[in-house]
């Protein structure tokens, strides 16, 4: 997202936290010239996660055992197609 530097200047501190709360840089333009205001550490994903409950519909013990998309058997049916 790119501001101008006047609008910076005049929501500098709310520019400022929404750079903190979503971890997303910012761009400010002066003069056709950009600058970035970044956050000094990477923002942790997985704390934004939102706990759902009930997501899971049956035994959530039974997920090891769920079929997958068996990546190998794939591979190997694709590769008979481009022969």
């Amino acid at each position: 997202m790119a501001i101008t530097a006047t609008k910076l200047r005049a929501e500098l501190y709310r520019v400022i936290d929404n750079v903190i709360k979503n971890g997303v840089a910012i761009e400010v333009e002066l003069r056709g010239k950009k600058v970035r205001i970044v956050p000094a550490e990477p923002r942790d994903k997985l704390a934004a996660l939102v706990k759902r409950p009930g997501v899971i519909i049956g035994h959530s013990g039974r997920l090891p055992q769920v079929k997958t998309f068996d990546e190998k058997k794939w591979r190997k049916k694709w590769d008979k197609r481009l022969k």
